[in-house]
C-alpha cells in the first residue's frame, strides 16, 4: 500500500481523479450564452474599430524568455550551491564548480548573443 506515497502515483491518482469529477460535473455547468448578431465576439481596442487585419495581436516574448531563464537559473544555482554547503562530502566540489560553470556559459549564451 505504500506505493500510492511515491509522487509519480499519487500524482497519476489526484489527476484522473480530477479528470473524472471534471468529466461528471460538466453537464451541470453553465453555457455561454451565443446571442445572433451581438458585437462580443467582435475585437475590441478602447472604443475604436480594429480593422480585420489587425484583430489578431501577437504579443512579442522574446525579451521576456531570457530572463525568464535567467531568473530559474539563478535560483536553481542558488538553491544547489546553499544546500551543497549542509553537506559538502556528499558532492564533490568538482560538481558544484561545474554546475556554477555550466549556469555561466548558458546566461552568456542568452545574454551575449
Amino acid at each position: 500500500m505504500d506505493i500510492l506515497l511515491f509522487p509519480p502515483v499519487t500524482f497519476a491518482v489526484s489527476l484522473l481523479f480530477v479528470m473524472g469529477l471534471s468529466l461528471a460535473l460538466s453537464p451541470l455547468s453553465a453555457k455561454p450564452a451565443r446571442v445572433p448578431g451581438s458585437a462580443k465576439h467582435k475585437p475590441y481596442g478602447c472604443g475604436e474599430d480594429v480593422p480585420a487585419d489587425q484583430a489578431k495581436a501577437v504579443p512579442d516574448y522574446q525579451s521576456f524568455f531570457p530572463f525568464a531563464i535567467f531568473f530559474t537559473l539563478l535560483h536553481v544555482a542558488g538553491l544547489v550551491l546553499a544546500t551543497w554547503s549542509f553537506n559538502p562530502i556528499s558532492a564533490g566540489v568538482e560538481l558544484v564548480v561545474g554546475y556554477a560553470a555550466a549556469v555561466i556559459v548558458i546566461l552568456a549564451i542568452l545574454f551575449v548573443g
